[in-house]
């Protein structure tokens, strides 16, 4: 059982760290279009825009991987 919640807290925690990120993303593309810039200038370069994309990959990534082991029967 507290293996269950502990699961459960890893999961809901990953999923809001991924909804935030993506929000976060969202907005920033918003500013550059408004501005008419790019993300890149945004974020500081090139290599900073990649570390957010990677950022997104690894937070879904955990997302989906603390889910399988939430719902995984056991």
């Amino acid at each position: 059982m507290h293996r269950k919640i502990v699961s459960l807290t890893i999961f809901i925690c990953s999923l809001a760290v991924l909804m935030i990120s993506i929000r976060l993303f969202w907005n920033m593309g918003v500013y550059a279009d408004e501005y008419n810039t790019t993300p890149g200038v945004v974020c500081g370069g090139e290599f900073w825009l990649l570390m957010d994309w990677l950022r997104l990959l690894l937070s879904g990534m955990a997302a989906v991987l603390s889910g399988i082991v939430f719902f995984r029967k056991a």
